[in-house]
């Protein structure tokens, strides 16, 4: 049995806001765009989820206690209470609106990060793609509902189709205007990375980019989405070694499509 605690690097007696402080830090500090090199990071990013569901709530959390407390003996052919199954936890809480409402900040975040942050990354991550339920109930209720509100207004008032409406406004709300952002970028493209930003265009997106003060000094390579002429694209990477927190990385030609051409894309750096 997982020790949930261990996983949120947080002790027995910590109350919620500590473990959604720590929740928070660690599905950054895991988000597989942040570790396109790790293959376990998509797991830990799932499995913290996993650790949050269990420990919010008070009738799982006594469950695990109880378990926890008698060594999980069911491991040794006896008894536990504890019989959630890791798709258990994650449904249920994808149905919690304090998680929902939570969640929807950390997905801001993420799309800040130039990170994925979509309906499909989100059921992809925790489902495995599988069911409709993200669709169905969470990405269309509490998150969307204010986006799609203002949609069916404004079909009232134009002839353009109000699914397509839909689209674009679940789309801004997740950065997802276009496809799945599974398109590969070469790492060649970062050739034209620079440290002193010129003019900013209309054109020119700016992402913060957090890292831990070791990530900084080491340098890490990472995934960001943006917006290319075919839909969106996906970049990988490379932040230099010796980076420094306050700076910004330029990448040339690779911000919002527009009429004069292409802007630049611009990594913020931050410490998380």
């Amino acid at each position: 049995m997982k020790d949930y605690y261990q996983i949120l690097d947080v002790t027995v007696d910590a109350g919620e806001d500590e473990i959604r402080r720590s929740y928070r830090r660690l599905a950054m500090q895991y988000h597989p765009d942040r570790n396109p090199d790790d293959p376990q990071a998509e797991e830990k990013f799932k499995e913290v989820a996993e650790a949050y569901g269990v420990l919010t709530d008070p009738l799982k959390r006594r469950q695990y206690d109880s378990a926890r407390a008698g060594g999980f003996s069911r491991g040794n052919g006896g008894p536990t209470d504890f019989t959630y199954s890791q798709e258990d936890i994650l449904r249920d809480l994808f149905r919690d609106p304090r998680f929902q409402q939570m969640f929807q900040g950390l997905l801001r975040e993420f799309q800040r990060n130039g990170f994925r942050s979509s309906s499909q990354f989100v059921r992809h991550s925790f489902f495995g793609g599988k069911g409709l339920f993200i669709g169905g109930l969470f990405m269309f209720g509490s998150i969307a509902g204010p986006a799609l509100l203002k949609s069916a207004a404004a079909g009232r008032r134009n002839p353009k189709s109000l699914l397509g409406q839909v689209g674009s406004a679940v789309g801004a709300l997740l950065g997802r205007a276009g496809g799945g952002a599974d398109k590969q970028t070469p790492a060649a493209a970062q050739r034209d990375m620079e440290d002193e930003p010129t003019q900013a265009s209309p054109l020119d997106i700016t992402y913060l980019t957090s890292l831990s003060d070791e990530e900084l000094r080491q340098g890490k390579t990472i995934q960001v989405v943006t917006e290319g002429p075919d839909g969106q694209e996906m970049l990988k990477v490379k932040i230099p070694p010796n980076s420094r927190p306050g700076g910004r990385l330029r990448l040339r030609g690779r911000g919002r499509v527009g009429a004069e051409g292409r802007g630049d894309l611009y990594l913020q750096l931050d410490t998380i």
